[in-house]
């Protein structure tokens, strides 16, 4: 076995033949919560959108992060961009009251929002967050959320 002495992605060393600087959204990044509740009305039909809020594309979201969807007027819980409906939420609300999309330590942690929702680049801009209908409303509800990221 070798003993070895390793670094986190947070430390760098300028003597390093492969220095790169630590990322400083990573290592001190501001955080930011934004709060809101959306709502539907019992006659809502499939295919309906709500848009729940715009944050920046390279931002990392937290665990905090979270859909409390157990007054949602629908069956399907799905939540993604404007045309990826199901981008980073697809799931039946059944299956939770709470639904959290990054857990700690799991395989969002850490990861930039444009490449949790799939994309194939960065578009270094503001990126919405819609709710979608996949079916016709179970009932008119509501669904009040926490959007949480570190940003520069």
């Amino acid at each position: 076995m070798a003993i070895v002495s390793g670094k986190s992605n947070l430390v760098s060393d300028p003597s390093d033949t492969d220095y790169a600087p630590a990322d400083p959204q990573v290592i001190r990044g501001r955080p930011v919560y934004a709060t809101g509740t959306v709502s539907n009305l019992a006659s809502d039909n499939n295919t309906s959108k709500y848009k729940l809020v715009e944050i920046p594309s390279s931002a990392l979201l937290l665990p905090d992060t979270f859909f409390d969807v157990e007054n949602w007027g629908f069956a399907q819980v799905v939540i993604g961009t404007e045309t990826d409906t199901d981008a980073l939420v697809d799931v039946l609300k059944s299956a939770g009251a709470i639904h959290v999309p990054v857990a700690q330590g799991d395989a969002n942690h850490g990861v930039a929002f444009w490449q949790i929702l799939g994309l194939a680049k960065d578009p270094q801009t503001k990126i919405a967050l819609w709710a979608h209908a996949e079916a016709d409303a179970t009932g008119a509800g509501s669904m009040p959320f926490q959007i949480a990221y570190l940003t520069h």
